[in-house]
């Protein structure tokens, strides 16, 4: 590439070269035969000499020859020439001598000038205006609100104490302003409103109302949402529907704040799927406890819900008052994708070996057990299975025992083991049941189960 550009570059020297001799041989003697002083025909044999000389008919045809065959090869070259010279004399026209059309034509004009310490407030490829922008100055900055400009010196900026030097209130004023101003970058993937609950009223209401306003960032969908709401028009009616079933004070903030797509359903349909639940036999009691458990039940239509009982009873062989009681032990099951809860189900069928008439007692017995990931359950089982031996009769009389932290099962285990208290066989003597290594604390374990003090249950910990 670097070859062929010298080459060229070279190869039009030459020409540039050639052509500028030719012109100014022509020009000469245009400017000579005008004052009639020598003929047309030139003898450059002579010309060191200023001597010319007339030619014979034999060498003027040769003179028209040559004379032809360079103006073929000027017309050959002519237009890299012509290009070549357009080029270098528009780069050597001055800066200032800028055509009006550039002008128009140009989209980044303003767009060089209007940057802020704020940032650009336009688009980068708007068609900018033809009014000129003024640039900020240096020693402070300017900054316009409501058509007021307040200037903030750039020391004060650097270290605010510094306003204390100055009598001036506006300086004051205007730092206040600047710091009331100061919002952080937006981004496509994250979002946080707590700068704007200051500015919007809806956000405000729900702040003072308690709601954990932190979990509407993400997804972003749902803090864009919230942003558009009216809090006397779009809220205020759904507030007073769910007061009347009795979801107040902390519950109505927690519900308010994981599900916020409650204002998207109208009145009407929340109190038809209302009534479809009190058709099941629940109480107002018994339907506020449930939405306080699972709160995005009311976002399903009577329809999918009538339709993923039908799967539980179904899959599951539940009878009616079974099926009532599944829902008021775990209402969360209905929330869920049905996929997920079948994975599991077969997961354990077919790699844990548990036949379908002990997964179905399992669901009677501890229906929460579905909503957790399969691979706690296998990896609890795997532990307690083949490592504890514990039989898989006894795993089945206490189900919840799968759903705990593994870890924390494994020290606890791991404990009794070294304490030679592993006994969990109930004909034994020095029996632990399962449901002992789920305690809440290790303080609670170590005084009901091992009797020992905690302090040597840490100590044990350090050496896993």
């Amino acid at each position: 590439m670097l070859k062929r550009t010298v080459s060229s570059v070279f190869y039009i020297t030459i020409n540039n070269r050639r052509l500028f001799s030719l012109t100014s041989i022509l020009n000469r003697q245009q400017k000579r035969n005008s004052n009639g002083e020598y003929s047309p025909q030139v003898n450059n044999q002579h010309r060191q000499f200023a001597q010319f000389h007339q030619r014979s008919s034999k060498s003027k045809n040769r003179i028209q020859q040559n004379k032809d065959t360079k103006e073929k090869h000027l017309d050959i070259e002519k237009p890299q020439f012509n290009k070549y010279t357009s080029t270098r004399f528009n780069s050597m026209k001055s800066v200032n001598a800028k055509p009006i059309e550039d002008d128009d034509n140009d989209i980044f004009s303003e767009e060089k000038d209007n940057l802020t310490m704020f940032g650009t407030d336009k688009k980068a490829f708007s068609q900018s205006s033809t009014s000129p922008v003024p640039k900020p100055s240096t020693n402070a900055i300017s900054l316009n609100k409501q058509a007021e400009t307040l200037n903030i010196p750039l020391e004060v900026l650097i270290q605010p104490d510094l306003r204390d030097l100055y009598a001036d209130e506006d300086i004051h004023r205007s730092l206040d302003l600047y710091v009331s101003e100061l919002r952080p970058t937006l981004r496509p993937f994250t979002f946080d409103l707590a700068y704007l609950i200051n500015e919007s009223p809806t956000l405000k209401r729900f702040a003072e109302m308690g709601v954990d306003v932190y979990r509407w960032n993400q997804p972003n969908a749902k803090a864009k949402y919230i942003l558009t709401l009216n809090f006397e028009r779009d809220c205020v009616q759904h507030l007073v529907f769910l007061n009347e079933l009795n979801i107040k004070n902390k519950y109505l903030a927690q519900f308010l704040g994981y599900n916020p797509w409650i204002f998207k359903e109208t009145i009407e349909d929340l109190r038809v799927r209302l009534n479809y639940l009190e058709s099941k036999g629940f109480t107002g009691e018994n339907i506020s406890d449930i939405l306080i458990r699972a709160p995005f039940l009311l976002n399903f239509s009577t329809k999918m819900i009538d339709s993923k009982l039908s799967w539980f009873m179904k899959k599951f062989q539940l009878k009616e008052n079974q099926l009532n009681e599944f829902i008021l032990r775990s209402p969360k099951l209905l929330t869920l994708p049905l996929q997920d809860i079948s994975d599991t189900y077969f997961k354990m069928n077919s790699l844990l070996d548990f036949e379908h008439g002990e997964l179905q007692k399992m669901f009677q017995q501890y229906p929460k057990l579905f909503i957790y990931d399969y691979k706690l359950i296998e990896l609890n089982f795997d532990f307690l299975f083949n490592e504890m031996k514990i039989t898989r009769q006894r795993l089945l009389d206490y189900p919840p025992i799968l759903k705990q932290s593994f870890q924390q099962l494994r020290t606890r285990c791991l404990y009794l083991k070294y304490l030679k208290r592993h006994q969990f066989d109930p004909t034994k003597p020095n029996f632990v049941s399962l449901k002992d290594l789920c305690v809440k604390t290790n303080d609670l374990f170590c005084q009901h189960v091992t009797k020992t003090p905690l302090k040597h249950y840490l100590n044990f910990m350090k050496t896993l």
